[in-house]
């Protein structure tokens, strides 16, 4: 499922593929406002304001803010999805921490946890 070489995605091929990535529990490689990450996203949606965001779990890659290495620190984030380029999905495991509710995606139209096949707070 990875993006063809050289051709841009559209926003609807990103949310597409975001979109497969939650409901399959499948980690994404992707470009983050120009940085490349590593992660595994657990709910696609809108912020109040009608943007579309995707809350994460980042496991790899860069961050301009910094990426905490050990397991366990709970990094979490919140993604604008107009922010996200080159988004390919990953045969690869699903990883996941326990986190605080969720704040960043008001109206849900994705939920991992909705998925049938087990708790993805489970991890693998």
């Amino acid at each position: 499922m990875s993006p063809a070489a050289g051709r841009a995605q559209s926003p609807e091929e990103i949310h597409r593929l975001v979109c497969t990535a939650v409901a399959h529990r499948r980690p994404i490689a992707v470009v983050y406002d120009g940085t490349p990450r590593l992660l595994c996203p657990h709910v696609l949606g809108r912020n109040r304001a009608g943007k579309r965001q995707m809350f994460c779990y980042p496991y790899g890659g860069d961050s301009q803010s910094g990426l905490r290495p050990e397991v366990g620190a709970g990094d979490w984030r919140c993604l604008a999805l107009e922010k996200v380029s080159n988004v390919e999905v990953l045969d690869a495991p699903w990883q996941t921490e326990p986190h605080a509710p969720q704040r960043c995606v008001e109206n849900i139209e994705v939920d991992a946890d909705d998925h049938p096949g087990g708790d993805p707070q489970n991890g693998q």
